[in-house]
């Protein structure tokens, strides 16, 4: 934010505030010009507009989020016509309207109250109103209930979220039971709240953690894509392994994935002591269900209507799983090849399966030495050959007399295999071993491939 630039004052809150802590300080003048605008445009109408929830929860602990979200005392139907075609009304009728800044898109929405939740998700009905106290009062926890006063540089802590962050404590506003009644999706939301990166682990407060054991019943009302959403983030936290512990305890996770349910406490143990940044979703989802069968995997998985893309991902690194690689270099180069980025996690993986004798896909894993395989692994020189085959269907033809069909298409991904086993990266190569190899004989279908494993 350009420190010339003037904030007007909109409506105050009739709420008791305080200074601003100097992290806030430090927020408030770096926010981009265009969200200046934007409150300034609101405080031109006399209405009053507030940071809340998460940007100001996390500029607090240090950790600045990208998303910044608004309330304000202004109805949808004036910020419409405020901000024109700036304006999107992507929730308009729970007062949520999207605005259109010059370096992002801010989610603006009014002050209202609220009737009941019938369908455990959202309210039968809801009022504009003015006051943000009452707001901040439906919100789920404390330290998301919290607003800040960006021009007056003003915070409202109601609910004591402030206390609770130092305690590092998750805890409901209000009464436990009713947030949960409320949206059951809160119950995994607070799961998720209790891994905070490098803050360390937090924990429930006690109520809380009560309620979200007994009203578990409402997580089947709970879109299972809503709650894909809150689990991925779970399992991409620096501490997911003890977070899944305690879902695992409480017996949420039958909730999202009943088979993790089963998973073995040193398997778990593993992933918490040795998983780290490089291990991707698919990763991490493939190693905690490792000793289930594929098709049990597969539609454990399906069931949570994860991206086709994601899924296909995870279920191929999982099969590969319990699969060693031979200790030899040709091995280990057809081995890099196919799996591309994965061969480095696959071996590191495998090497803990090995540790606590896993039963990959209900069965013992594979015999082979890993420290051989280690021990080669490291030893083996960057891929020079190309990764596209050297050769195609027209130049096996000439060369050989194969007509286009599955013998030819058998036989040129068997010269690929050659090109990569060798590191070719010359056709006179490739000419010279098609000469040794005896594709004139023998059923082609059993003619080695380009594959892993």
């Amino acid at each position: 934010m350009n420190n010339e630039r003037k904030l007007d004052f909109g409506r105050e809150a009739s709420l008791a505030g305080a200074s601003c802590p100097e992290s806030l300080n430090r927020w408030i003048e770096n926010l981009p010009d265009d969200l200046v605008e934007i409150l300034n445009r609101i405080a031109e109408t006399g209405h009053g507009a507030w940071a809340v929830g998460g940007c100001v929860r996390d500029a607090l602990l240090g950790a600045h989020s990208g998303d910044i979200d608004l309330c304000s005392t202004c109805t949808p139907e004036e910020v419409m016509n405020l901000f024109g075609e700036q304006a999107i009304p992507t929730g308009i009728e729970f007062g949520t309207v999207t605005i259109k800044g010059a370096s992002q898109h801010y989610e603006l929405t009014t002050l209202r109250s609220e009737g009941m939740y019938r369908d455990g998700r959202r309210p039968d009905q809801v009022a504009w109103g003015t006051s943000l106290k009452e707001d901040l009062s439906r919100r789920d926890f404390t330290f998301n209930a919290m607003a800040l006063d960006v021009a007056r540089r003003i915070l409202y802590d109601p609910f004591n979220g402030t206390k609770d962050m130092e305690k590092r404590l998750v805890r409901a506003v209000g009464n436990p039971m009713q947030r949960c009644d409320e949206d059951g999706l809160r119950i995994f939301r607070a799961y998720r709240f209790l891994d905070r990166g490098q803050l360390g682990l937090w924990h429930l407060e006690s109520t809380l953690h009560q309620a979200m054991q007994s009203k578990q019943p409402i997580l089947t009302k709970v879109a299972i894509e809503r709650k894909w959403t809150e689990f991925q983030k779970i399992m991409n936290g620096r501490h997911a392994a003890d977070v899944l512990a305690l879902m695992i305890h409480d017996g949420t996770i039958q909730h999202i994935l009943p088979s993790l349910r089963f998973v073995r406490p040193e398997l778990l143990d593993l992933f918490g002591k040795h998983f780290d940044e490089s291990w991707l979703l698919k990763h991490r989802l493939g190693f905690l269900l490792v000793e289930f069968g594929p098709s049990e995997v597969k539609r454990s998985l399906g069931a949570l209507k994860l991206p086709k893309s994601l899924l296909n991902q995870t279920l191929q690194f999982h099969r590969n799983l319990g699969t060693i690689p031979e200790p030899r270099t040709s091995s280990l180069r057809v081995f890099r090849y196919c799996l591309g980025e994965d061969a480095n996690i696959h071996l590191r993986l495998q090497h803990l399966l090995v540790e606590i004798s896993a039963l990959v896909h209900g069965r013992e894993p594979s015999k082979g030495s890993m420290t051989e395989v280690a021990v080669k692994w490291a030893s083996l020189g960057p891929q020079h050959a190309p990764s596209e085959s050297l050769v195609d269907g027209h130049w096996i033809m000439k060369r050989t007399g194969v007509e286009q069909g599955v013998r030819l298409g058998r036989l040129k991904n068997w010269l690929h295999r050659i090109q990569i086993e060798n590191d070719i990266t010359e056709v006179d190569a490739i000419e010279l071993h098609l000469s040794r190899i005896p594709w004139q004989h023998g059923e082609p279908l059993e003619w080695p491939q380009l594959q892993f494993p």
